[in-house]
């Protein structure tokens, strides 16, 4: 069975409009879902190639993982390592390591403007303890350098790593599967995103023809 469908009509028109949280011509992205398997990294994917003109940088908070990153080396080879650092800044931390050696790198997609990002914790002493930073350095660095940012993040009912980023995030998409229980539990996801500080600007249904930037839509499946 393949995989859920998405088109990226509107989402980045969505995200144009949006409210700078920071300052710099960048913009950034954060797609999550309260369940897994619903697609997220689907959505990234589909996203990133879409994004630009400039560069695109895309991050998988899930490390251990690195999903979008495989998603993303079907639509071209990855080229070398390139320091994943912005301006001296990170978006992880490694515990009782002042400073740690780099365990993050971009890789080019194919030809394209696309930077995969990969974290390879064979890079980190044994037994390292990682975590996800709630400081906005990386995310202005990044937006400072003008580069579009599309942020893969681990499910809610998994981690809660996506709502300690999504306060630096220009939009925040909400996936929602089409499975028993996913509206209840995206309505759940919701609160918790919003109670984060997060610019929920809309949802993207999995299976739908075009995502539905609206939160009305989820209401009213909801109810």
């Amino acid at each position: 069975m393949s995989g859920p469908q998405f088109s990226v009509e509107g989402v980045l028109d969505a995200l144009a409009v949006q409210p700078r949280r920071r300052e710099g011509a960048g913009r950034a992205i954060m797609f999550v879902a309260a369940r897994k398997l619903e697609g997220t990294t689907t959505a990234a994917r589909a996203v990133a190639n879409a994004a630009g003109p400039g560069a695109v940088y895309a991050i998988d908070l899930d490390l251990r993982r690195n999903a979008l990153a495989k998603a993303l080396s079907e639509d071209g080879a990855l080229g070398p390592r390139i320091d994943g650092g912005l301006n001296g800044q990170s978006f992880y931390t490694v515990r009782d390591m002042p400073e740690p050696p780099p365990a993050f790198f971009y890789h080019r997609v194919g030809r394209s403007r696309v930077y995969a990002g990969v974290f390879d914790m064979r890079l980190l002493p044994k037994g390292a303890r990682v975590g996800i930073s709630a400081r906005p350095d990386y995310w202005e660095a990044a937006s400072a350098g003008g580069a579009s940012v599309v942020v893969d993040a681990p499910a809610l009912e998994h981690s809660s790593i996506a709502l300690r980023v999504a306060p630096h995030m220009d939009g925040v998409v909400l996936v929602v599967g089409s499975g028993r229980g996913a509206a209840p539990a995206a309505m759940e996801a919701k609160e918790l995103l919003l109670e984060a500080g997060a610019n929920l600007m809309g949802l993207v249904y999995a299976g739908a023809d075009a995502p539905v930037v609206a939160i009305d839509r989820l209401l009213r499946q909801a109810g």
